[in-house]
């Protein structure tokens, strides 16, 4: 038995509190989603436990989760209405995607060696088949992502509902809510079926014509590679411009405080001229003042700001090596991007033509600046490198002694003079004043620190800071000759405009989709199944089901409730919009269901418990409870020795006010029926409520204690639990 803590330490909020409300898992049986309370999804590897992303578009509890694998249609040579091939090999668009990448660096080379293990660079995302994880809220709204990271659509379900539909059943207008019990999509994703309760006690079956997502279907995979491509680049831009700040500011706080021992020299010894002033005046004489000279023999320690010379060389490198390499792949993607919004056949309803062009333009424009604070900080680093190298000649000088040819650097006194001119104690990337004189214009590092660290967070973008926002303001108009100059990037914060920049692109893919693919949702049909009053707390209101969709668009629907007149296990078959058969079986009195899930498109599992009462008491002490597996249906590829079940269609049509189960309670009479298979699984009744996920590629069933927030997993191929 193996037994995996989920706990939510990697959560953006920092919260680790948030209760796990649902969890599924993904159609390979490789990654399971996590559904949590505050409406955040995670999704974890299920080989070494690690997060592989997070998001949050509800704010409400994830109730539902389910990870549909899409059909491939490769060899399909469906057309739509236009004319246009829809259902062509996925292989050409994927390709080609694969071959723009061979353009650029692999994506791992885009993060440091150290830094991988902690992301999830997705190399097999562009080898997967397109699947598409559905998230349902407590207030009845689905969100659709693809690949469980990009949302493409959204549904309001109830909105939905009460629009166009309230009409069909007396307790839809009034309902204020509704909770989703269960949700399947079938593979050619043309049919979306829900099971719901609403809060005025109406359980109903709803099915959605969803064929927009399989017309659509090779665009919205082609748009989600580039988007997810996009998002790990942001990644690295954001994780290399935050480590950028980082050393920036260690590189101010060691040099503020060197800066300020000067000044305390200078203030023991009655001077009142400014560090800057005396430097000068040494690089101009080469004659030292007594405060100088003892500064400088003293607390100048040239192998620490030789460190400080080589931060600001890697400062360099990183823009060099990550930050603009990043860039010029976001701007390819873009590009691309544009190019297909052009394409107003296919691209319509998922790429706003207009949007794309003004972030394309952007783009440009961001570009320039990029290249701009790279000629900056390459400035700084040449001003910085002639100033040590001049101390260091300067210190050997004053204590007769021979330089190390290995620290003794060639220096150039215009780039010294211009540094000395600039202000020693002046930031010059993240200025506050550009007026004061060089000796008093000083920025607070702790400002900066504090500013820098909210704002280039990797994962928070939103928090706004006045030191950078008046960072790189013009230059005194006395420093004109400064050899480095800002007037390029003067008018906005560079990190203001880095702001802006990732807004604009995460623009391109959270505007048009979400609302065109939604308006082409229809329900074909809703039929309800039970009612119960809410208010009679005498009566127990279990409604336990599952759906499972087949090939060619058929569905089944198995339900078990404590309504009912006669303990059955229903399965209903849905084989078009109007067709539906029904089955059931005859369940002991004994027994009673605690959960149920589809296994595959033979059989169901369901969680079954039976009342232990010993001879001398009169209440139940425990229960037991089994795994049963009851088999539905019997395809071509079954060897098994099973007689398939009769399927009944009922004599008329389900109109939308007629209670399903009270019909099938009337038609169905039948013998209690062996399951296929059961298993004891757990022998005591204290313990905490238990939901059940099963996956059918790994053969799999997974037990949530919610209590413990564990996960028990149980092997369904052997008789051992693993």
């Amino acid at each position: 038995m193996d037994l995996i803590a989920l706990d939510n330490n990697n959560s953006n909020n920092g919260n680790n509190d948030i209760s796990i409300t649902s969890i599924v898992w993904s159609p390979n049986g490789k990654m399971i989603p996590v559904g949590c309370e505050n409406g955040s999804v995670f999704i974890y590897s299920i080989e070494n436990s690690k997060l592989i992303s997070s998001s949050q578009y509800h704010k409400n509890k994830i109730h539902k989760l389910l990870w549909i694998k899409s059909l491939d249609n490769s060899n399909s040579n469906n057309k739509n209405s236009n004319g246009f091939n829809n259902n062509v090999s996925n292989l050409s668009f994927i390709e080609q995607i694969k071959n723009d990448m061979n353009l650029f660096p692999p994506i791992s080379s885009y993060f440091d060696s150290s830094k991988e293990d902690s992301i999830y660079l997705g190399n097999d995302i562009y080898d997967r088949q397109f699947d598409l994880l559905l998230c349902c809220d407590s207030n009845g709204n689905i969100s659709f992502l693809v690949f469980g990271i990009f949302k493409i659509v959204s549904i309001d379900l109830l909105s939905l509902i009460k629009s166009k539909y309230s009409s069909l059943h007396f307790l839809i207008k009034p309902a204020k809510s509704l909770n989703i019990l269960d949700i399947t999509l079938t593979e050619s994703l043309n049919k979306l079926s829900i099971m719901i309760e609403t809060d005025n006690g109406l359980l109903m079956s709803i099915t959605l014509d969803t064929s927009i997502l399989s017309l659509k279907k090779n665009e919205i995979h082609q748009v989600s590679l580039q988007y997810f491509l996009k998002s790990q680049l942001q990644i690295s831009l954001d994780l290399h411009l935050k480590d950028i700040v980082s050393k920036w500011k260690d590189c101010q706080q060691q040099l503020t405080s060197k800066w300020n021992e000067f000044e305390k020299v200078l203030m023991d010894y009655g001077y009142s001229s400014s560090i800057e002033q005396e430097l000068i005046g040494l690089l101009l004489t080469g004659v030292p003042s007594p405060p100088t000279h003892q500064f400088l023999i003293n607390n100048i320690n040239i192998k620490k700001l030789k460190t400080i010379e080589t931060t600001y060389n890697s400062i360099r490198e990183i823009l060099i090596k990550f930050v603009l390499p990043s860039f010029l792949n976001i701007f390819h993607i873009v590009t691309l991007l544009h190019n297909n919004s052009l394409q107003s056949e296919r691209f319509q309803s998922l790429l706003d033509q207009q949007l794309i062009k003004n972030t394309l333009d952007y783009c440009g424009s961001f570009g320039m600046k990029l290249h701009n604070l790279e000629t900056v900080i390459c400035g700084i680093e040449a001003n910085f490198s002639s100033f040590t190298s001049w101390l260091y000649k300067t210190q050997c000088f004053l204590n007769e002694m021979q330089p190390d040819r290995k620290i003794l650097q060639p220096f150039n006194e215009l780039l010294i003079m211009s540094l000395l001119k600039k202000g020693l104690k002046q930031d010059l990337l993240f200025s506050l004043a550009s007026n004061s004189s060089p000796s008093s214009t000083t920025s607070s590092p702790k400002n900066v620190n504090t500013s820098t660290s909210q704002l280039l967070s990797p994962y928070k973008f939103n928090s706004r800071s006045d030191s950078l926002n008046n960072s790189f303001s013009s230059s005194n108009s006395s420093d004109s000759s400064i050899d480095f100059q800002f007037k390029d990037i003067i008018s906005n914060s560079f990190f203001d405009c880095y702001k802006e920049f990732k807004n604009k692109t995460l623009e391109i893919f959270s505007n048009e989709i979400t609302k065109s693919l939604s308006n082409s949702f229809k329900i074909e049909n809703i039929i309800p199944i039970c009612l119960y009053d809410k208010n009679d707390t005498s009566v127990s209101h279990k409604f336990n089901c599952s759906l499972i969709s087949h090939p060619n668009d058929l569905i089944y629907i198995g339900f078990n409730t404590t309504l009912s007149m006669s303990n059955r296990l229903f399965i209903a078959k849905r084989e078009s919009k109007s067709k539906w058969s029904f089955t059931c079986f005859q369940l002991e009195e004994s027994l009673g269901i605690q959960d149920l899930k589809f296994y595959n498109q033979q059989s169901i599992m369901a969680t079954v418990s039976q009342d232990i009462i010993k001879s001398n008491q009169k209440k139940s002490s425990r229960k037991n409870t089994f795994l049963k597996q009851y088999q539905y249906n019997k395809t071509e590829d079954d060897d098994t020795e099973f007689e398939e079940k009769e399927y009944k269609k009922l004599d008329v049509n389900i109109p939308p006010s007629t209670i399903l189960l009270d019909l099938l309670d009337t038609v169905f009479s039948c013998q209690v029926e062996d399951s296929f298979k059961s298993r004891e699984i757990i022998a005591k009744s204290r313990i905490s409520p238990i939901t059940l996920e099963l996956s059918t590629s790994r053969r799999i069933a997974a037990y949530v204690t919610r209590k413990k927030r564990k996960i028990i997993l149980y092997e369904l191929a052997e008789d051992e639990r693993r």
